[in-house]
């Protein structure tokens, strides 16, 4: 599901910038960053703290939404409630499922 979110918020662009400051692979905001880090926004285009930051800020979400994959997605795209930006991440993160 992680990488179906990062292609539809980044398409795996490390240095992505939103129209609203969202930052890297996983478009996360640089307010984050002093609500879990180290207040260093400029950490974010690296891959490693940005997808830290962004499955951190996911799980979050999921657990206030008590699981539910739906209204956690929407949460983290500030979306809840709203159909599109879930079905894109869900819809995406089936070709990176593995069936084996």
């Amino acid at each position: 599901m992680v990488l179906g979110l990062i292609q539809v918020e980044s398409n795996f662009r490390k240095f992505a910038v939103s129209h609203v400051g969202a930052r890297g692979y996983m478009q996360v905001m640089p307010f984050w960053t002093r609500v879990i880090g180290d207040g260093d926004p400029g950490q974010l285009f690296q891959m490693q703290t940005n997808l830290r930051f962004g499955c951190v800020i996911l799980r979050h979400y999921l657990d206030r939404e008590r699981g539910d994959l739906f209204l956690g997605l929407g949460r983290y795209n500030g979306s809840r409630g709203k159909a599109p930006y879930p079905n894109a991440v869900l819809g995406a993160s089936k070709q990176w499922a593995f069936s084996g």
